[in-house]
């Protein structure tokens, strides 16, 4: 598509906010029922074209790229009506006989523009579509040239189960990026490298365009001498840095070990590497780096730590077992790496692992404030809630999990989202739909003789009645919310209790509300004699 072209794309997103349609409840569940279906009924397709992007293996692809995003679908088909209903809320008593309430409305037209990264061309380019979807906005996708396969199989069947005025997706290069952020959006949504973000950013900035941005960083781990059992510590630190090869924002970056436990850590990791991928991990089902300029890259990464005479150490993998042609990092367990080396100074995107000994977890603490920028996720793995807490109370960090790695990424109920560096604005679940829904408050006034406390907040405000307003705007009670259908239940009680209390006990109860009411009249004087 040519830049040009952009409008043919546009005015049917604005067409559907024009209509108004977009506001409903019906519209919206039918575009997350026709995404259910898109990502149901295709799963082969869907499997075979990342396969042919990163080479991902079945089950692999099916269970991040697909099942994850239909439990968010699923999660969000049956909460979208309680999501959308009006939030009420109390209101200042000076603004009695009123209703206060927060409506949930889309975001300005013609709606949102996500932009989507290669690692999960499926997850992280639906996911974000799916909160604004249900959020009322029209949506184009812009996905990553750099997977292919996925962007086109993704832009056919999105013209085939949703209307242009809903859901689009636009191809291509840097030019047709750029035109689409010199648009208005109700929203733009980036998730990429920290350096693309500061350009999205920009050029956001430029249209007054708010933005999401999950950009990445280097996430540390920290097993400490209270871990648990080591083979299950090595195992999920093994899983999450080499699955889809380690192309993953919240992948555990590099380990630091208390040194009581290194040498064994280190061999757990060893045996638990073979248990995955064997003694031939480019024939196994590891999947591979993006581009052959990226592989390259890695691969220059880990000779220089090869080339280094500080005492760093390659326990398994190294350069010699990569092939560049094939894109294959091989897994790699790097021990003690230079600290100025490009390993340790820029985030590795490769299923590459340092791991650092440390004697202490202040030392370990101090290590993870030294690294440049903040992490998306810090992980612990001790048996003490306590060290836990210090650990993420001290080292600033957008997430954490204990005892595992990346699995607080995978959950409808919490929010994703990155901290500083590492990105701002959060989605997942109810928090996709709150990140692309706007909070439009609006509040219902009745009017008549005497609900505006007899004319007490119009001018003219000299003696008594303006010290009574400045007195009662300070201290006023917020009005609570009243539903009606509970004052009329209220009321039913009041009226059988009267036919079946007795007299004498009624009386006692008057004889209460009355010293109540005295009260409030005793402070209503207070008020107007300050």
């Amino acid at each position: 598509m040519k830049p040009e072209q952009l409008d043919a794309i546009i005015e049917p997103m604005k067409a559907t906010h024009a209509s108004g349609i977009n506001q409903t409840y019906e519209w919206r569940i039918q575009q997350l029922k026709a995404m259910e279906k898109m990502l149901r009924n295709h799963q082969d397709e869907w499997k075979d074209a990342v396969f042919q992007d990163l080479g991902k293996e079945v089950s692999e692809c099916l269970v991040i790229e697909v099942s994850l995003v239909l439990a968010d679908v699923t999660y969000m088909i049956k909460n979208l009506k309680s999501f959308m209903k009006p939030t009420h809320v109390p209101g200042s008593l000076l603004y009695s006989f009123s209703k206060s309430r927060i409506l949930k409305k889309p975001l300005r037209s013609p709606g949102v523009l996500v932009i989507g990264p290669f690692n999960y061309p499926i997850q992280l380019n639906i996911q974000p579509a799916l909160g604004s979807l249900a959020g009322g906005n029209p949506t184009v996708i812009k996905p990553s040239v750099l997977t292919p396969a996925t962007s086109k199989l993704m832009k056919k069947l999105v013209e085939q189960y949703f209307d242009p005025g809903a859901l689009q997706v636009v191809l291509g290069d840097i030019p047709i990026t750029t035109a689409l952020l010199q648009r208005e959006w109700g929203k733009i949504m980036f998730t990429g490298s920290s350096r693309v973000g500061k350009v999205i950013a920009e050029a956001a900035a430029k249209t007054l365009t708010p933005i999401i941005l999950e950009l990445g960083g280097k996430c540390p781990a920290y097993v400490d001498e209270t871990s648990p059992d080591l083979t299950s510590v090595a195992h999920r630190l093994i899983w999450g840095k080499t699955i889809n090869s380690g192309q993953t924002c919240v992948a555990p970056d590099y380990v630091l070990c208390h040194e009581q436990h290194i040498s064994k850590l280190c061999d757990e990791m060893v045996k638990s590497l073979k248990i995955q991928f064997g003694d031939n991990p480019e024939k196994s089902e590891l999947a591979r780096i993006v581009t052959v300029e990226a592989t390259k890259n890695h691969i220059a990464k880990l000779k220089e730590v090869e080339n280094c005479q500080n005492g760093s150490r390659i326990i398994c993998g190294g350069s010699s077992k990569c092939n560049p042609s094939k894109r294959h990092v091989a897994p790699t367990i790097v021990l003690n790496p230079p600290l100025n080396s490009k390993l340790m100074q820029e985030e590795i995107f490769a299923p590459i692992l340092p791991v650092i000994s440390v004697s202490s977890k202040e030392e370990a603490k101090a290590f993870i404030n030294a690294m440049p920028g903040t992490p998306l996720s810090v992980y612990v793995f001790t048996k003490s809630e306590r060290i836990f807490r210090s650990v993420i109370d001290d080292c600033p960090a957008a997430a954490s999990a204990r005892n595992d790695v990346l699995v607080q990424a995978g959950s409808s109920y919490l929010p994703f989202g990155g901290l500083g560096s590492s990105g701002y604005g959060t989605y997942h679940g109810k928090y996709s739909f709150d990140a692309f829904t706007h909070l439009h408050p609006t509040m219902h006034r009745f009017c008549g003789p005497g609900l505006d406390f007899n004319l007490l907040r119009y001018h003219p405000f000299k003696g008594l009645k303006g010290k009574m307003l400045i007195n009662v705007g300070a201290n006023v009670p917020p009005m609570p919310v009243l539903h009606i259908p509970l004052l009329l239940h209220v009321a039913a009680v009041g009226l059988l209790a009267y036919f079946m209390i007795p007299s004498s006990m009624l009386q006692i109860m008057g004889n209460i509300l009355a010293g109540g009411l005295e009260s409030v009249a005793q402070w209503l004087r207070t008020l107007s004699q300050v």
